[in-house]
């Protein structure tokens, strides 16, 4: 009987599925599909790279990712005023 074999993935392809998670937001799902690997790899990889093993290196991985998600919420806030006083100005010089 043949076995199945497994593909191996170097570090850097590991690193980018796990980047499209976690920076990007994507779901394991659509990235599982996006580069052909396994959902249950995906979630393995993302969660051997985001789950530190002492508490103090938790906290900080958890402080990272709010970090991440805080910046993302400022730019969004940014470009709505930047629509909004462009709006303003077209509706008080017309």
């Amino acid at each position: 009987m043949l076995g199945i074999k497994s593909a191996r993935y170097d570090e850097e392809f590991k690193e980018h599925a796990v980047k499209m998670v976690v920076e990007r937001n994507c779901s394991i799902t659509e990235v599982a599909s996006d580069l052909g690997v396994s959902q249950p790899t995906i979630r393995r990889w993302v969660k051997e790279r985001t789950e530190p093993g002492d508490s103090a290196n938790r906290r900080l991985a958890e402080l990272e990712v709010e970090n991440k998600k805080l910046k993302r919420k400022l730019e969004n806030a940014e470009e709505t005023i930047d629509v909004l006083k462009k709006s303003v100005a077209i509706f008080v010089n017309p």
